[in-house]
């Protein structure tokens, strides 16, 4: 794959909000946000729909066209989307993956949003960035560790994260690749997995162990998962039902697949986060996530 890096951030960038998955209903979240962002120096423009359709900010051609703009459009650096939740699925399989390879800039989110940063990723070699969001971050009290991690990845390149643990190993390399566990999993049907070794990094919130089991097994019966993961990396799991017994899940699932298990990551809904390019050859050594190609 031929991979595409995006421009870097730069002072005055002209930053685009736009409405790619769940409703909006928070309109002062959106107007911090912006507020945010202008105070800092950055133009925003936003591209949404004018209304909410049920559970989704927009219909599916609305919000696909909101997506289809905002890479189109020439004065636009980066996309933030504004929210997770649920809808960018539904997009996948109307979306230009051809307009995007030939318009390549800053995509950011997480949660839902991860469903489109793999499959960009995928689909047209371009680095996406598993980051914070407009409303749920920027427009609610962002705080300085994730604030300043999303301006240093994006305006100078990833540098380094560092892990807390490990486990059936101490070293790793390959691709990071992965986000929201649940989203990760909804992808089975696509062709979504990577064809190089890839280091998974995945977070989720609010499921329970059996259920984040079912999510591994059916990953697992893929045979591409199985030959090219290279290590697991295990980032904020919230309001888990069992700590103890997802650790040792997570401990078995290590073993059975053969690769080294990290623990600590800074990546999820918790309000301190990583922004993480997604795409990028990582290598893991001494508890630290490093990358020296971006």
């Amino acid at each position: 794959m031929n991979l595409i890096k995006p421009e870097n951030l730069k002072p005055g960038s002209t930053i685009a909000f736009v409405s790619v998955a769940g409703e909006i209903h928070e309109n002062n979240t959106l107007e911090n946000a912006k507020i945010y962002f202008e105070k800092k120096g950055y133009k925003v423009k936003i591209f949404a729909p004018e209304n909410n359709c049920a559970y989704l900010g927009g219909t599916d051609n609305e919000r696909l066209s909101a997506l289809h703009s905002a890479f189109l459009d020439p004065d636009t650096d980066a996309l933030i989307a504004m929210r997770g939740g649920y809808g960018s699925l539904r997009l996948l399989n109307n979306i230009d993956w051809q307009l995007i390879k030939s318009n390549p800039k800053i995509f950011a989110g997480y949660s839902d949003i991860t469903a489109l940063l793999l499959m960009i990723y995928k689909k047209s070699g371009l680095i996406t960035f598993h980051a914070p969001m407009v409303c749920s971050d920027f427009g609610d009290g962002i705080t300085k560790f994730t604030e300043n991690n999303f301006f240093k990845t994006l305006c100078s390149g990833f540098d380094s994260a560092e892990l807390t643990g490990s486990y059936n190993g101490n070293s790793a390399y390959g691709t990071l690749w992965g986000g929201n566990l649940s989203t990760v999993v909804s992808l089975c049907g696509q062709d979504f997995l990577p064809e190089e070794k890839f280091i998974m990094f995945c977070e989720d919130i609010n499921e329970p162990v059996y259920k984040i089991d079912r999510v591994f097994t059916q990953l697992g019966n893929i045979q591409k998962f199985r030959q090219n993961i290279a290590a697991l990396v295990i980032g904020d799991f919230s309001w888990l039902d069992d700590r103890d017994m997802f650790i040792e899940y997570i401990k078995q699932l290590a073993l059975s697949l053969n690769i080294p298990l990290f623990f600590g990551l800074k990546s999820g809904h918790e309000k301190d986060k990583l922004t993480l390019p997604v795409g990028v050859r990582m290598k893991i050594e001494n508890l630290v996530l490093m990358s020296d190609e971006y």
